[in-house]
């Protein structure tokens, strides 16, 4: 048992949290600590170009607003005027 706690790294050997109450857990397996790989599928992008898409239409969207909420006044005095 001591040969074994003298081959494990420094942030193993130091009990922190929950693993100092309980010292008779064993060392997790190299499977659970091995990280995941990582998802690039084809859905992932397709819901991002959405999400863009959606974006990029509500800033449309609002432009249109300012634009006539900007030119209504304008056109007034340009009718007066003509």
């Amino acid at each position: 048992m001591a040969t074994q706690m003298a081959n494990r790294r420094e942030s193993d050997r130091v009990p922190m949290g929950v693993e100092s109450a309980m010292p008779w857990v064993p060392v997790p397996s190299s499977a659970s600590v091995r990280p995941r790989k990582a998802r690039s599928g084809i859905l992932g992008k397709l819901v991002v170009a959405l999400l863009v898409l959606i974006l990029l239409f509500g800033v449309w969207q609002i432009g249109k607003k300012l634009h006539a909420q900007a030119n209504a006044p304008l056109a007034q005095t340009v009718d007066k005027k003509g």
